[in-house]
């Protein structure tokens, strides 16, 4: 009778640990790159403006980093990526943590204070407007056409490539991105288009009133996530509304 209790606990305990093994192998470590973003106006900041040129872009200066919410000890972007996902914590307006799939079309914008995750397609146009003369000119990234340019340049510690993103009708817009080659391709929503750009994006800029104003990383790292790092919480309500 001992002999068949000690037998049916070891069956039970084996059976416990099996159990656990197995609830264990459910949480799946992703390897990945963590990435930090600055703010990057291609130059040193000025401390004093000895013109109104310089007054101008100063004001620029100050009013991307309000509206990035940038500060020393806040960077304005943090990407976290992988080869088959991606999840980007974004400070400031517009803002929000945006997590995607890769292998999927959809991606979720995160709101941690209502616990609710908005569908959104992975691939969104990031449309602007600007006005020619007295017409309003509407300006789409789906137009922008790239070209991979000759030039290296290491950001990070990563040697980076060159390309541009030049759009047809209005040739003065132009996106400069520098790109690591072996790092896996970052792109989400409406900066879908650096999803063609044959590496991640380290650095991104544009000419605006002849200040260039753009972001470039400042720190990249390797890190082990949780795959449930990349997923929509389960306990999280899912807003089926796919629009831009």
């Amino acid at each position: 009778m001992n002999y068949k209790k000690s037998y049916l606990l070891l069956v039970l305990l084996v059976s416990a640990i099996f159990a656990n093994g197995q609830q264990l192998k459910k949480v799946k470590s992703v390897a990945a790159w963590k990435r930090s973003y600055a703010l990057d106006f291609g130059q040193p900041q000025q401390k004093e403006a000895s013109s109104k040129k310089d007054q101008g872009e100063l004001a620029m200066m100050e009013l991307a980093m309000s509206l990035s919410g940038s500060s020393d000890n806040s960077p304005p972007l943090i990407c976290y990526l992988s080869p088959e996902y991606i999840r980007v914590e974004q400070r400031g307006l517009g803002g929000g943590i945006t997590i995607a799939d890769k292998r999927d079309t959809v991606s979720y914008l995160l709101d941690t204070v209502a616990k609710t995750a908005i569908k959104y397609p992975a691939a969104m146009p990031n449309i602007q407007t600007a006005m020619a003369g007295d017409s309003m000119m509407v300006i789409s990234s789906a137009d922008f056409v790239m070209q991979l340019k000759e030039g290296t340049l290491v950001i990070a510690g990563k040697a980076c490539k060159k390309a541009v993103f030049v759009n047809p009708h209005s040739p003065e817009n132009v996106i400069t991105v520098w790109y690591a080659p072996e790092l896996p391709r970052l792109y989400w929503q409406q900066y879908s288009y650096l999803k063609s750009v044959p590496g991640c994006a380290l650095a991104i800029g544009t000419l605006s009133r002849g200040l260039n104003i753009g972001i470039k990383a400042n720190l990249i790292e390797q890190v082990a996530l949780a795959e449930s790092f990349f997923i929509p919480p389960p306990t999280y309500t899912i807003n089926e509304e796919m629009s831009y």
